[in-house]
């Protein structure tokens, strides 16, 4: 890695997406004084606050990208706005439209990365995103092809860091399956970032975030003269990452070696329950509560694309409220109401003053409660699985809120009031910046983080000897006249184990028959810790690998060996096959879809 001189992060983020780097300099000692550059300034942003992320929205035009981010949101609206008046037009001259064929050749798309969930995720179909698209790799390829472009006219606009010595760290969400994380590999090659995995990161955006609370809280580093930094986090010190996002909401516990390394305690938690399900979700504002006043026979769908503009203009009024809504609060939620939305709604005189919804303060805590309850759901089962309870009088243990949803000051005093008594919950500064930042300092210096938990028991199948207990009709007698059993599930890793980064578990097998020339080994990931047979229920298949015996076929078919290898401890786990007898080997990433 000594050739790199920039380390640069994408957080590709279910509402947002940004980017940050870092020019790598030997002589910078502490990680605090790593220099990180990032982009607030995105095109066609609406508030007057700066923001790290644009939009991780795209229009296509004829399947190519017209627009992406802040700028597809707008041209949309403007597109839409235009074919209505056309439409409007067409009518009153009692004549056909021609928008028909326009509206066919564009596409727009919104919460991508949600649709790179488990199939079986029980909520992927129940929200207002975007997230329904089977494969959406392509997609998220076109995507992220234009935010390396502009990060990398970023990097490279003073001439002194070129393109290829830049290493890349992509964040992903904690709960994603290693299926889910390949296919986010996959398209970002394709958008243009290296196929070499040491050249390509990818961390867990808990994972990211913890990094960037152990930068900014830190006590453990001192400044050149010798004075330490302020902070709150020590050697020894547990701490929870509450990362809460656009999409989803993960759940990461550490703990902090002498060394400034973190490990984490146990296996990660979390679900979809990010800031956009409270604004597009099916229990969300746009969705539900515009349903209680307009009702269920509204044309929600087309009203959206017929008036793309106001809705964005709508939901942004919303959140602006939802992040000043408090747990004392008292009078209702009033939200700026577009007017000509409001017509076209057919609003009730009760449901609005002047240009306003007026939102009972009962309403809108249910809304956020359709994803801080699940929250702080994960919140105990995540300190559940701690080596003894926190001890808020003890060695300081402590909870940090990072995300966009980190500005919601009822989340905050919700997770206050939970963890009362129990652990102390803190925000760090630009809690919005944290994944990012995060990934940039990981980016710089993966042995930061010392050890994962595996989140799943991992193995391969294969042919095992005989013992009591197994099923009689899986059992054979080899050609030595071992008694063998088909199918058999042989562990590399059990759920929740420990895992050092870097840590590769070897297991030496056998071909079956004399006359095999190749050995195909299929992997396989169970939330069961003591899971038997391949086809146990519970079993995914999670990737495949094939190693030939040639160079071998002259031993005896006992001394063909073959060993397997599983690289674990990064964000998606590495396996390779080698043939002892010649050393060829071969390798793969766990997660094929075409192993489905």
């Amino acid at each position: 890695m000594s050739i790199d001189r920039v380390v640069a992060a994408i957080d590709f983020g279910t509402y947002g997406t940004g980017y940050a780097w870092a020019v790598v300099d030997p002589r910078i000692r502490h990680k605090a004084d790593r220099a990180i550059n990032d982009r607030d300034d995105w095109p066609d942003a609406t508030g007057a606050s700066s923001s790290p992320k644009t939009l991780t929205a795209l229009l296509l035009r004829d399947e190519k990208v017209l627009a992406w981010g802040h700028s597809a949101a707008r041209l949309r609206a403007e597109l839409e706005t235009r074919w209505h008046r056309e439409d409007v037009r067409a009518m009153e001259e009692d004549r056909p439209s021609a928008t028909e064929r326009e509206r066919a050749r564009h596409r727009y798309y919104y919460g991508l990365k949600m649709s790179l969930r488990q199939r079986d995720d029980p909520a992927r179909n129940r929200t207002g995103l975007t997230d329904d698209l089977g494969d959406p790799t392509e997609l998220i390829s076109a995507y992220l092809a234009e935010v390396v472009k502009a990060a990398l006219a970023d990097i490279t606009r003073d001439g002194q860091n070129p393109a290829s010595g830049i290493r890349w760290c992509l964040t992903v969400p904690a709960i994603w399956s290693e299926r889910s994380m390949d296919r986010m590999r996959r398209a970002a090659v394709a958008a243009g970032l290296p196929e070499d995995p040491a050249r390509l990161l990818l961390v867990p955006e808990p994972d990211a975030a913890a990094l960037y609370c152990d930068v900014v809280g830190t006590t453990a580093e001192t400044d050149d003269k010798g004075t330490p930094r302020p902070g709150l986090l020590r050697p020894g010190m547990r701490f929870l990452v509450l990362d809460c996002g656009g999409g989803t909401a993960d759940l990461v516990s550490y703990r902090i070696g002498t060394d400034g390394s973190i490990e984490q305690l146990c296996r990660p938690s979390g679900g979809p329950f990010g800031a956009e399900y409270t604004t597009q979700g099916r229990g969300g504002f746009l969705r539900k509560a515009l349903a209680l006043r307009f009702g269920g026979a509204v044309d929600f769908d087309g009203l959206y694309l017929t008036h793309a503009d106001q809705f964005a203009e709508l939901a942004a009024a919303w959140e602006r409220g939802r992040d000043s809504f408090t747990v004392e609060q008292q009078s209702p939620l009033v939200v700026d109401f577009p007017p000509r939305l409001y017509a076209s709604l057919g609003g009730t005189a009760d449901a609005r003053q002047g240009d306003t919804v007026v939102l009972p303060v009962g309403e809108v805590r249910a809304i956020l409660e359709s994803v801080v309850g699940p929250i702080l759901g994960k919140v105990d089962e995540q300190l559940a699985r701690w080596d003894h309870p926190p001890d808020p009088e003890g060695a300081g243990d402590a909870a940090f809120l990072v995300g966009g949803l980190a500005r919601s000051p009822y989340l905050r005093r919700r997770l206050e009031d939970h963890l009362q008594g129990r652990i102390p919950l803190r925000t760090p500064p630009r809690p919005e910046r944290a994944v990012l930042f995060g990934a940039v300092h990981y980016c710089y210096d993966p042995t930061l983080l010392r050890a994962r938990r595996a989140r799943y028991t991992y193995g391969c199948g294969c042919d095992l000897p005989f013992t009591d207990g197994d099923d009689p009709a899986l059992a054979f007698t080899d050609d030595t006249g071992e008694r063998k059993s088909h199918n058999r599930f042989l562990r590399f890793v059990e759920a929740d184990e420990k895992v050092p980064v870097d840590r590769e578990v070897r297991q030496r097998l056998l071909p079956t028959t004399t006359e095999q020339t190749t050995i195909q080994f299929d992997f396989y990931s169970t939330e069961e810790q003591d899971g038997r047979y391949v086809s146990d229920p519970g079993m995914e298949q999670v990737g495949t690998v094939e190693i030939s015996l040639e160079g071998a076929m002259h031993l005896p078919r006992t001394q063909r060996n073959v060993d397997v290898f599983m690289k674990f401890g990064e964000a998606d786990i590495q396996v390779r096959a080698v043939n002892v007898t010649t050393g060829a080997a071969q390798a793969t990433t766990l997660g094929f879809d075409s192993v489905r």
